[in-house]
């Protein structure tokens, strides 16, 4: 079925988002967990319920691609420089809303020494972004 290219644009990014939801529950049930720098998912799953939960998330990642067939939605092929770009992006605009000044409205002010420390920090994050874009380029 041939939608409006405004309809197909909808329901590809909701495949899209859908997609990248269940590659990253895969990934969590196949390395069972995720031990992140600030948060870690703990694995409580049987391998019995893992396993069951793997087939379920095939399943619907099968049907996901049968919708997409079925309304004509369109693979768009993507750079990985662009990929790799538009994620430093998105880490350079949180980065620079976690320097003090941009951090007015929690109620709390930064100590003179929490500041200068904060601030000093979010800069070397920054410039590590800043090096890894200019590799990409």
């Amino acid at each position: 079925m041939e939608l409006h290219e405004l309809h197909r644009g909808r329901l590809e990014a909701t495949v899209c988002l859908i997609e990248d939801g269940l590659d990253r529950m895969e990934r969590l049930l196949r390395e069972s967990g995720r031990n992140g720098i600030v948060r870690a998912v703990e694995d409580n799953l049987s391998p019995e319920d893992r396993a069951s939960l793997l087939e379920k998330v095939l399943q619907l990642r099968v049907e996901l691609r049968a919708f997409a067939a079925r309304f004509s939605l369109q693979r768009h092929a993507l750079d990985i420089r662009q990929v790799c770009n538009a994620e430093l992006a998105t880490a350079w605009v949180m980065l620079e809303d976690c320097r003090p000044k941009r951090m007015k409205g929690y109620g709390v002010e930064f100590s003179p020494s929490e500041r200068a420390e904060l601030e000093e920090n979010v800069e070397k994050l920054l410039a590590r972004v800043k090096a890894l874009r200019a590799t990409l380029k």
